[in-house]
């Protein structure tokens, strides 16, 4: 013969059971990284610190291998003193930059939106990869050197010259070519 459970016991066992299983499925998230807590790269370009510089979004936009190609991105100082970054492109001539203290500068010479004192717009003679490829670009300040591969991504829209074109819309002139043109 069992003996009998009591209400009261039998609502203390299941209270300790939902406690127990409180505990155990919070203890497996404690041991999950949060995803909203991983650092990556959020558009085409690629990023990079070197010291108090945060290179964010860097890409080569060029029209082929051993073409011209033009150095995307931004710079930004997050040191109160203003910062020189030698850019040097794998078999190519290296540049310098200077940004301003707590100031961001871009790279393809347009002003960011915190700086009034744009760059020049910094140019790979000959790109050494094609459109697709990675390029190894380094960026050095006197706090170090830091090699960046970097994504060289063909002249096209939105980065390159190129322009978007799109057919030109025909215009139906009849009843009858309402319905053939919209298939309703």
């Amino acid at each position: 013969m069992r003996p009998a459970t009591s209400p009261r016991r039998a609502r203390a066992l299941a209270s300790a059971g939902a406690l127990g299983a409180a505990v155990l499925l919070s203890s497996c998230m404690s041991l999950s990284q949060q995803t909203t807590e991983l650092k990556y790269d959020a558009a085409d370009g690629v990023s990079a610190t070197v010291g108090d510089l945060q290179v964010s979004d860097l890409l080569v936009v060029t029209s082929g291998k051993g073409t011209v190609g033009s150095l995307h991105g931004m710079v930004t100082n997050n040191g109160e003193a203003p910062a020189q970054l030698s850019i040097q492109p794998q078999g190519g001539k290296a540049g310098t930059i200077s940004v301003p203290g707590l100031s961001a500068v871009r790279l393809d010479g347009q002003p960011s939106g915190n700086s009034t004192a744009p760059s020049a717009p910094l140019k790979i003679a000959s790109v050494t990869t094609a459109p697709g490829a990675m390029l190894t670009i380094s960026f050095k300040t006197p706090a170090g050197t830091t090699a960046v591969q970097t994504p060289v991504l063909l002249d096209q829209h939105p980065y390159g010259t190129a322009t978007v074109t799109h057919a030109p819309d025909e215009q139906p002139t009849e009843q009858g070519d309402v319905a053939e043109a919209g298939g309703h």
